[in-house]
């Protein structure tokens, strides 16, 4: 059996984020046997907390020229790869004319640093940058206020994390890796010269702790990076976690991005995101627990008090909730946070006393390809395997060419937005969505009206895509993102995971318990203390609730009084 002493994994990965799900992707398709460990669900870390863009990064471009290369072209194989996942994001850079001549001066000469930029746009099939008049703008986005010179364009691209870290680990797992979330690395397992021989595991759902053996073992565990190598005594990969806030804002305040400015002369954006518009981000030092990250009432009216400059209507819309998270930047003393490099390192610790142990610090979400490719290079040469990398050419789940439409579903009765979002998160995939509720009608039901979220995906992501929690679901399918933060879906989410998952109806109570509470930590940063009162009120009675439901007999989910808590289909 691989794993155990006599038959060795070729390589574990710690951590199910985008660079430990495409290094698996990456071995498994050159024929390594894989193991990928990660102690939360996959894209629980960094990669949650991320923007969402494949860009080149137009700042990196002045001091990293080379990071723009890269995600420039990563980006453009990202959509031969990935073509369902990918939008197309138009920015804004509205120009202050506070500053009289020398404004003007300085706007002449930003069309430079564009124009250098626009060298790099063939590779993620940008378009050129353009100017925009004061009026052009206004007519393009009337949010945008102010006396303002003009604006300047440019094109980048905007993704879903989360989906885009699944796929991969998918792709890995259809490619023979095995996929174990929920499951700690506590050490690693050596041989008495130091070579690394695998890994100690702690089961976080099941229990107990096990060796699994392995030839080499990679650690990508982002923020985590220098605390999983330090705690063996590797001290040669350094990262400075830098703390990023999102604020996510109900529906889409505008379609277009839009470049502010915060008080602290930092670049902070407004970004339309799938049926949301976020607004970030932050970039501080953080040197707390990485397993709890707070949202500070700070952090949030800088954004909002950054973003009203240009956008001064942004406070009428609701902030439904944060994403907060570590980049894994690579360490430097001495530089702001904002200078530091967005390049990326692999480390073979050999020379650390840890012969078979890697790692991978540094980088960002629009260059993880190019990273795991080159990761994957190292490890794998030397164990012995000289493929070469296809994972710029292999289309990834979804991502085949189909020919369907939303016409396909909504001949079926969903509603347009509906049968839009499955395409999207699904790609050619969709089509086994689409026989579910050809076979079963009933599951062509909306659950979470606010995404909106069916029944026969949710069932489809429990059967499919490595779900073992009800959270997960908010990766998978984005179940709960919507305004109520899940308050209207949750329930029968929870009915169905425990018909999926053949639980009987007395764990629903502690399924919805435990997704509200998870809902509410993405929402206690933006709320005041009468909110968080009311919330406290609230868990107290979703705490009763579980009593009183534990105290009464068990209700067929499958029979009239299941029917009834669907709300009588």
């Amino acid at each position: 059996m691989l794993g155990e002493r006599a038959q060795p994994y070729d390589l574990i990965v710690i951590g199910g984020g985008i660079n430990g799900a495409g290094v698996a992707r990456d071995a498994a398709m050159r024929g390594l046997s894989v193991a990928l460990f990660e102690m939360r669900d996959l894209s629980t870390g960094a990669t949650w907390a991320s923007s969402g863009m494949i860009h080149g990064g137009l700042r990196y471009l002045k001091y990293d020229p080379e990071v723009t290369r890269l995600a420039c072209l990563d980006s453009g194989y990202i959509q031969q790869i990935a073509p369902h996942l990918i939008f197309r994001i138009p920015f804004l850079m509205p120009w202050s004319a506070s500053g009289g001549l020398t404004a003007k001066v300085v706007f002449e000469l930003a069309e430079v640093y564009f124009d250098a930029y626009d060298r790099y746009q063939p590779l993620k099939r940008g378009l050129q940058h353009c100017r925009l008049t004061a009026e052009e703008v206004r007519a393009v986005e009337p949010g945008i206020r102010g006396e303002i010179l003009g604006a300047i364009t440019m094109d980048e691209w905007g993704i879903d994390a989360q989906r885009l870290t699944i796929v991969n680990a998918l792709d890995a797992q259809a490619h023979g890796a095995s996929l174990h979330t929920y499951h700690r690395v506590e050490r690693l397992l050596r041989a008495d010269d130091g070579t690394v021989r695998g890994v100690a595991v702690s089961d976080r759902l099941g229990g107990g702790t096990r060796e699994v053996f392995a030839r080499a073992v990679l650690n990508a565990s982002g923020p985590w990076s220098s605390l999983t190598a330090g705690r063996e005594g590797v001290h040669s990969v350094r990262v400075r976690p830098g703390k990023g806030v999102h604020l996510v804002v109900a529906g889409r305040v505008t379609n277009y991005a839009v470049i502010a400015e915060a008080i602290d002369g930092r670049q902070i954006f407004l970004c339309p995101q799938q049926n949301t518009t976020i607004i970030g981000t932050t970039d501080d030092d953080y040197f707390g627990d990485l397993e709890d990250i707070p949202v500070l009432e700070d952090e949030v009216e800088y954004l909002l008090q950054g973003v009203e400059q240009t956008f001064p209507t942004i406070r009428q819309y609701p902030i439904i909730q944060t994403t907060v998270g570590c980049r894994a930047t690579l360490y430097e003393y001495g530089k702001s946070e904002d200078a530091l490099s967005r390049e990326h390192v692999v480390v073979d610790h050999a020379d650390d006393g840890a012969d078979g142990f890697y790692s991978i610090a540094g980088g960002k979400l629009a260059s993880y390809r190019v990273m795991a490719e080159e990761t994957t290079d190292v490890i794998a040469r030397k164990l012995g395997n000289h493929a070469e990398c296809q994972t710029a050419k292999v289309p990834m789940p979804g991502g085949h060419e189909h020919d369907l439409t939303p016409a396909a579903f909504t001949e079926l009765g969903l509603p347009e937005t509906a049968a839009q979002r499955l395409l999207y998160r699904h790609g050619d995939r969709a089509e086994q969505i689409r026989q579910l509720m050809l076979a079963e009608p009933a599951t062509r039901a909306i659950v979470d009206p606010f995404e909106p979220v069916t029944d026969a995906e949710l069932r489809y992501c429990i059967r499919h895509e490595h779900v073992e929690q009800l959270d997960d679901l908010k990766r998978r399918a984005r179940l709960g993102i919507g305004a109520d933060g899940g308050a209207r879906s949750v329930a029968r989410a929870a009915q169905i995971f425990c018909q999926e998952r053949d639980l009987g109806p007395d764990a629903v109570p502690e399924l919805v318990r435990d997704f509200l509470q998870m809902r509410w930590m993405d929402r206690r940063g933006i709320v005041g203390l009468s909110a968080k009162r009311g919330e406290a009120m609230a868990q107290h009675l979703i705490h009763q609730s579980m009593q009183l439901a534990r105290s009464r007999p068990p209700v067929d989910l499958d029979g009239p009084a299941g029917d009834a808590v669907r709300g009588g289909r």
